[in-house]
């Protein structure tokens, strides 16, 4: 597999720097793509966030302005339009930076290697609400360094006004896949943290007690994607290359993303 991905990236390279000698090459075909983005619209944040909106004070959401303007020309008239996007960048698939929690390094201090990578999918949704997925569920699986890892668990969208409810690493395992270390975590969940029956920290800093699983992540430069959809599509499978690229922001604390996964067994 660790073949596979290489000869993808070298091609990719290959074929932005040189259109010469390439007729030959072939790329590999992937079985299957499958989306985790989700359809950006002026009310996503709401639908993941629900009554955490209200909760933590975000009175303002996406917004979508549409410029209308007209051009004359020596032979008529063009119609264009333009836009202005106001989006959340936390409401929706997305990922975090350091910065997201006052750590040092924003999106554009990661290059385009970091969101890409050999993929791990694990599928926790049996397990209780809380910081319920322990160290020895994590090792059941052949984890490498560089790979990607997302957890699976059955995120139920909230209504307006419920709070969602949430499955998330303990600290521990989260230690662990740092020290592999992985290239990248996410989950389909609200965030990669729980309020519900959290398990206690005992820490030094109030990021840490508060936000272990970020800290432990983020503090070490490892990306996190949260909110994604469609990870369901994704159990059973193997030999799946993740791609979840984010707009380049400068100083970005996040960005709304559109991963994809090859999967090709």
């Amino acid at each position: 597999m660790k073949i596979l991905f290489t000869s993808l990236i070298i091609f990719f390279v290959f074929s932005c720097t040189s259109k010469s000698n390439v007729t030959n090459q072939r790329l590999p075909i992937p079985k299957e793509i499958i989306d985790l983005g989700a359809l950006i619209t002026e009310d996503l944040p709401e639908q993941v966030w629900g009554g955490l909106m209200k909760h933590y004070g975000f009175d303002e959401s996406n917004s979508f302005r549409v410029i209308n303007q007209e051009f004359e020309f020596p032979d008529g008239f063009l119609s264009v339009n333009n836009s202005y996007l106001t989006i959340f960048n936390h409401g929706g698939p997305h990922v975090d930076a350091p910065s997201h929690t006052n750590l040092k390094g924003g999106i554009d201090s990661y290059s385009v290697d970091d969101f890409i990578g050999p993929l791990k999918v694990i599928d926790v949704s049996d397990l209780p609400f809380g910081r319920t997925v322990s160290l020895s569920e994590i090792k059941k699986h052949d984890i490498q360094p560089g790979d990607i890892v997302l957890i699976y668990t059955n995120y139920i969208l909230p209504k307006e006004e419920e709070l969602p409810n949430r499955i998330a690493l303990t600290q521990e395992a989260a230690k662990y896949l740092t020290n592999i270390p992985v290239k990248a975590f996410g989950t389909d969940s609200f965030n990669v943290e729980s309020d519900d029956n959290p398990t206690e920290v005992n820490s030094e800093t109030a990021l840490q007690r508060i936000a272990p699983i970020h800290y432990e992540f983020l503090s070490k430069r490892i990306p996190v994607f949260e909110q994604l959809f469609n990870v369901d599509k994704l159990l059973n499978k193997e030999k799946m290359l993740f791609v979840g690229q984010p707009l380049n922001i400068e100083n970005g604390d996040g960005m709304i993303v559109r991963p994809v996964v090859f999967v090709y067994e």
